[in-house]
């Protein structure tokens, strides 16, 4: 009698790829519990191991949606979202918002999650919104028993003309707001102003005490600062403050950032940027073009991918890559840009890649994974197989059979 390992997973016979060279035949890849223990054609199978056999599809490391409202919003309406009322309505219009976290209110139940591991998605970076600084990014896992793996993964902050209260010199006042908490941050945490603060022996500071500590924890190092922010000379000016401030930061949108892809090679910041994003939609965005990423890989600059769409839309991730490669941006590198270089970008050195020790985040395909006519056969998180049906999926039956 054949007894089973419990947690110990093989797949047998997968084409792997992580985008960093060819697709590998003929492979063998080991899980235990949520682990990757061995990769290979010649790897020691443990004997009672579950055994599922992939006859030569192709398996990738699972994508990450890397600038997210997954589990933060689940319908997109023309009212605040749920990120953006976090606060209460009284105070949409505050612009340093440093201590609110977006993983509070992450939903790991909401529809648009399955929508979203039905394409491929394993885990996403959670953003919230709003103000000039808008809070702390989350870095997530997409199973079901609601995995935040990083509740502080970046500081969030936003330049857009429309990220402040809306009034003439929005965008400078965005800019002001900026540098102001920053300093503001700056001297709070320097030797002995903590107490003085307390003590109301220190001067007047502009964001709360919980934003100050999260600023701090920014200006320390412990944190990166995410700003969004997509016209070429808004794109100078942050590279400006990032390097004032000695801050690790990345860039989101970056709609015209082609025209300064060597000035942010040079300050070495990533970007994630959409694909897609090729026609202007805003008065911050008038140069779009649809080979921004290819330029920006070619300059030298780290280039990760986002959907930019609604959280329901998340599936639109591979199509932007795809839509990338037809642009000229490599098969391999367009890969790594929805896995790999997102995980490398916050940190999260044990995902993006399917090697010994990653956590077992893969995808089973059976086809090409950037074509919208190919899906995913089988998704793994932690090692664990989960069901693809959504909501959607269940409707379609339900009424089918009336």
């Amino acid at each position: 009698m054949n007894v089973l390992l419990a947690g110990v997973l093989v797949l047998l016979g997968a084409t792997l790829w992580n985008g960093d060279a060819d697709p590998q035949h003929d492979i063998n890849i080991v899980i235990s519990n949520s682990e990757v223990t061995a990769v290979g054609k010649n790897v020691q199978i443990p004997r009672g191991a579950e055994r599922i056999e992939l006859g030569g599809a192709l398996v990738t490391p699972g994508l990450v949606d890397a600038a997210s409202t997954l589990g933060l919003i689940e319908l997109t309406t023309g009212e605040p979202s749920a990120i953006e009322g976090t606060l209460g309505d009284e105070n949409l219009d505050m612009p340093i918002r440093a201590a609110l976290m977006a993983s509070d209110t992450f939903d790991a139940s909401a529809l648009a999650i399955s929508v979203a591991r039905q394409q491929g998605i394993t885990s996403a970076v959670l953003l919230p919104f709003g103000g000039v600084i808008s809070g702390q990014a989350a870095w997530v896992s997409l199973s079901p028993d609601r995995l935040v793996r990083n509740r502080s993964l970046a500081l969030v902050a936003s330049v857009r003309a429309d990220s402040s209260v809306s009034e003439p010199g929005a965008r400078s006042r965005a800019f002001l707001h900026l540098r102001a908490a920053l300093e503001d941050a700056r001297l709070y945490r320097a030797p002995g102003n903590r107490g003085a603060y307390i003590r109301g022996t220190l001067r007047e500071l502009a964001p709360s005490a919980a934003d100050l500590e999260a600023l701090a924890r920014t200006l320390e190092g412990n944190a990166k600062l995410i700003v969004r922010v997509d016209r070429a000379s808004d794109i100078l000016t942050t590279l400006e403050i990032l390097s004032d401030q000695k801050l690790t930061g990345v860039l989101v949108g970056a709609r015209e950032g082609w025209q300064v892809a060597r000035q942010i090679a040079r300050a070495k910041v990533p970007v994630i940027v959409d694909p897609l994003a090729n026609l202007p939609d805003d008065l911050d965005s008038l140069a779009s073009r649809a080979d921004n990423a290819r330029i920006l890989l070619e300059a030298g600059v780290r280039v990760a991918f986002m959907h930019g769409g609604p959280p329901t839309q998340a599936g639109r991730l591979r199509v932007s890559a795809g839509n990338a490669i037809a642009r000229g941006y490599p098969r391999g590198a367009a890969l790594q840009a929805i896995t790999r270089v997102p995980a490398e970008i916050f940190g999260m050195s044990d995902e993006g890649r399917i090697r010994v020790g990653a956590r077992a985040n893969l995808v089973v395909w059976n086809g090409d994974p950037f074509e919208p006519t190919q899906w995913p056969e089988r998704v793994f998180i932690e090692g664990r197989e989960l069901d693809l049906t959504t909501r959607q999926d269940e409707l379609t039956e339900r009424y089918r059979e009336r």
